[in-house]
């Protein structure tokens, strides 16, 4: 879709990827903590814009040949427009072939699956009890990292 731009956290937007990390996630970290990472060598975290709209962000670390994401959030009413995917894209061309990517999902949100699966996600595991407010599993998922 038009009109997507993605940034790299700075010191200048970090607080808006808190606030859209507040607003989407029942376990957001905070702004300090956001800030923090600024300084971590490891940590990539991208904010997306829609129209100029704060939309989105992905927040990741990349250490020895492997990706964990940490945090994923598209704000309502942007969702299924491609920021996702947008968000990823970005990634995927700043971290190098061949690593694996992982990540955490809440097993009742169907919608994410279905996204991580359709980019190339599988299902490698389980969590139990690992999301609070409200308990509830993580699906762990795996994907192995090809150029597209």
């Amino acid at each position: 879709m038009s009109g997507i731009e993605i940034f790299p956290m700075t010191e200048e937007n970090y607080k808006t990827v808190a606030a859209a990390a507040k607003e989407n996630l029942a376990e957001a970290w905070s702004a300090e903590t956001y800030f923090r990472q600024l300084s971590n060598p490891n940590d990539y975290t991208y904010l997306a814009y829609l129209d100029g709209e704060p939309a989105g962000f992905l927040s990741l670390w990349y250490i020895a040949g492997e990706v964990e994401i940490n945090n994923i959030a598209v704000s309502e009413k942007f969702r299924r427009k491609g920021i996702a995917k947008a968000l990823f894209s970005a990634a995927w061309k700043d971290i190098p072939n061949g690593s694996s990517w992982f990540l955490e999902v809440r097993q009742s949100n169907t919608a994410a699956i279905s996204l991580y699966e359709k980019m190339g996600f599988e299902q490698a595991g389980i969590r139990k009890n690992f999301y609070s407010e409200p308990t509830e599993n993580a699906l762990i998922m795996v994907k192995k990292y090809q150029e597209e």
